[in-house]
């Protein structure tokens, strides 16, 4: 592994922020017994290796305790975990996500043959059962028709950038036509935060918590809020309380995550980076607090895997620049081993 004495990155636009469980480091810190899960993942069809397939394993105790990659031929390793019952979850683009539960209490490793279903056409557009599409599905369904249609106009509106304002009007007009709209006033607070108008956006999101205190989605946003006025306690208060309702918001791990970085609590940032990019692959951003996380730590080389999966997966997006410059220094300086 290559050290080097980068400070970690800071990014103005969205990252004054990232921290977190060093799951390296703490096995090295753990003495006694560790215990193995290892194996390959296939196409149950084909029987072929799957490469890169996201393996995550949640402790049945203590939650987030690991994950890998598969390489080339579908196989994978995670090691160093504490004796306990674990459930694997396995996860890759265009196949059925799988999971399987595992005591390992008694044993000190286990191989397991995991094998993926192809979604059939069309299924990725199904709603799932669980999630913040489809209880917003299930809210949706007794609120007044013109109050949707104002609604569904400002969220396209707001998913093409387009026009902030324009999405605004359309988004009061949904409320007066229907006062009690909580998810109004939540992509009511969202644009305001755009346009840096942070008292409106505050305003809105007391309303949507008022209207519906177990609404997960308005606590998030508010961290959110909370983090970009460097607010920090009252954002992790906001974030926890957002994850008792919904524990499996990669919104929700990814404000804690950039919470607690900000907050110098780096030890207990990663699992929740961690489990938000295992959430949600495509999200760019949390892969900039993995890559400050790992310069903290002096792991140059994950650093630099954790850049340039950023710059992959949005390469002309705010922090481009400034990771791109991080790359380069990286790259530049000699090794260390």
């Amino acid at each position: 592994m290559r050290h080097c004495a980068f400070r970690p990155l800071l990014l103005a636009a969205a990252i004054s922020f990232s921290s977190s469980l060093v799951w390296s480091q703490i096995q090295k810190d753990r003495p006694i017994a560790r215990t193995v899960i290892h194996g390959s993942v296939r196409d149950a069809v084909t029987h072929q290796g799957l490469e890169r397939a996201l393996v995550m394993v949640e402790a049945q105790q203590s939650g987030y305790a690991g994950q890998a990659e598969t390489d080339s031929s579908g196989n994978f390793a995670i090691q160093g975990l504490a004796p306990a019952i674990y459930l694997v979850r396995v996860r890759m683009p265009g196949y059925e996500e799988l999971s399987q539960q595992l005591d390992l209490t008694l044993v000190f490793g286990s191989y397991l043959n995991l094998e993926l279903r192809a979604k059939q056409a069309g299924q990725a557009a199904v709603l799932p059962p669980e999630g913040p599409a489809a209880r917003l599905k299930v809210r949706m369904a007794p609120i007044p028709e013109k109050a949707r249609k104002e609604f569904a106009i400002a969220e396209e509106l707001w998913k093409q950038r387009k026009d902030p304002n324009r999405s605004i009007d359309h988004l009061h007009k949904a409320i007066k036509a229907w006062p009690q709209f909580p998810d109004a006033y939540i992509l009511l607070a969202t644009a305001y935060m755009q346009q840096g108008k942070l008292a409106e956006a505050k305003s809105a999101l007391d309303r949507a918590i008022e209207l519906d205190p177990q609404l997960p989605e308005a606590r998030f946003t508010l961290g959110a809020l909370e983090n970009s006025q460097k607010h920090y306690a009252s954002a992790e208060t906001s974030l926890m309380e957002g994850l008792k309702l919904d524990q499996e918001s990669p919104q929700g791990h990814y404000e804690l995550a950039k919470t607690y970085w900000a907050m110098g609590r780096w030890q207990e940032s990663e699992p929740h980076a961690f489990k938000a990019a295992a959430l949600e692959p495509t999200m760019a951003p949390v892969h900039v607090v993995l890559g400050n996380i790992a310069l903290r730590r002096q792991d140059a080389d994950g650093a630099l895997k954790e850049f340039q999966e950023y710059l992959k997966l949005d390469p002309k997006g705010p922090m481009s620049d400034a990771v791109r410059a991080m790359v380069k220094k990286i790259q530049a300086a000699p090794a260390k081993r």
